[in-house]
């Protein structure tokens, strides 16, 4: 969360401390929440997503190290900045803390320079962090991204079976578009035609799982699914196609790109795909390879789908049935049917 100030979190069930604290944390420049107990600490995490918790030890009910343990114990908060104040100076006692998932400890009674000293540091590694995940959400989708920083060590290679729509789309023409422009200006095109599809992909809830040149393979219902993953692939289809024939590119103003894009629904496996040492996010099965046989057979401006794709989505959008197709490369006949429009919306 982007903020013009950090938040900090401040806990204590002693109004005093909390009141100097809060003074002292707002002299240096940070804006405060405040929480005067261990519930209500772990319940302001949820709500605020503070930038850094400054959090007492010694408090009745949930102690500090309690509200510790528990915040670690959630993925989502194992980069969230913990400093713990104490009046306890055993080994044993900062031991205890460090075990618990705290970054760093202040001794009460504290000096003002030493916290904003510990506060900078901790929100310098924090920064680091949070600018990690921002270059991580450019190279794969942010959806996949966040998901392997809420939990990284759970990374690793295999998925899982699940029920996911898939989209291939491409530019019709490309090569001949390539082979009369210079490469700059080929990649103007390139760079405006997938920042298209990527937005309307992702602004329905899809993953973008790869951009293949002028291709886009992204799919629906990983690793988030949703129960209308088939609708969101079509919208998000239609979308693109809106958004492909009004692109403007400014170095080639007589063209006007035009993608053919293929959908299928089906059970495919979802996870981590490559080597130990470098993987990226995909799913695998026959319905994939159906959907990149679909989108080679569509024409200009055509979204081709399959017959679970129509059935999930039939009473929403307007469709030219097809019939049989045999799809390069692909043995059997595979029913297909074009997407037009969305059906007209009823009063």
């Amino acid at each position: 969360m982007r903020r013009e100030r950090p938040l900090i979190l401040a806990v204590d069930d002693e109004p005093a401390n909390l009141a100097l604290l809060r003074k002292l944390l707002t002299r240096q420049g940070y804006d405060v929440a405040e929480a005067r107990d261990g519930h209500s600490a772990i319940k302001a995490v949820a709500e605020q997503q503070p930038d850094l918790v400054c959090l007492d030890v010694m408090m009745p009910g949930l102690d500090g190290i309690e509200v510790c343990e528990r915040l670690r114990r959630q993925p989502e908060y194992a980069g969230l900045p913990i400093l713990l104040l104490t009046a306890l100076d055993r080994s044993e006692d900062k031991a205890r803390g460090l075990e618990a998932g705290a970054n760093d400890f202040l001794s009460k009674p504290f000096d003002e320079i030493e916290l904003s000293a510990r506060l900078r540091s901790l929100l310098r590694t924090k920064a680091l962090q949070d600018r990690l995940g921002e270059l991580l959400g450019r190279y794969v989708s942010e959806s996949v991204a966040a998901e392997a920083l809420r939990d990284p060590f759970s990374v690793s290679l295999g998925g899982d079976r699940r029920r996911v729509a898939t989209l291939f789309a491409d530019i019709r023409g490309y090569t001949t578009l390539a082979a009369e422009h210079e490469p700059e200006e080929t990649l103007g095109l390139l760079n405006r035609y997938l920042t298209a599809v990527s937005d309307a992909v992702e602004s329905h809830g899809g993953t973008v799982a790869d951009l293949l040149g002028d291709g886009v393979f992204a799919f629906f219902g990983a690793p988030e699914m949703h129960s209308d993953d088939a609708e969101r692939a079509v919208r998000a289809a239609l979308d693109v196609q809106t958004a492909v024939m009004h692109l403007e590119i400014p170095t080639m103003p007589e063209v006007r790109l035009q993608a053919g894009i293929g959908i299928t629904t089906g059970e495919v496996i979802a996870g981590n795909v490559g080597s130990e040492r470098r993987m990226h996010y995909a799913v695998v099965g026959d319905s994939v390879n159906i959907a990149a046989r679909l989108q080679a057979a569509a024409g200009p401006g055509q979204i081709l789908v399959d017959e679970a794709t129509h059935e999930a989505v039939r009473d929403v959008v307007v469709v030219q049935d097809l019939g049989s197709l045999r799809l390069a490369g692909k043995g059997d006949w595979v029913r297909a049917f074009n997407v037009l429009a969305l059906e007209p919306a009823t009063a």
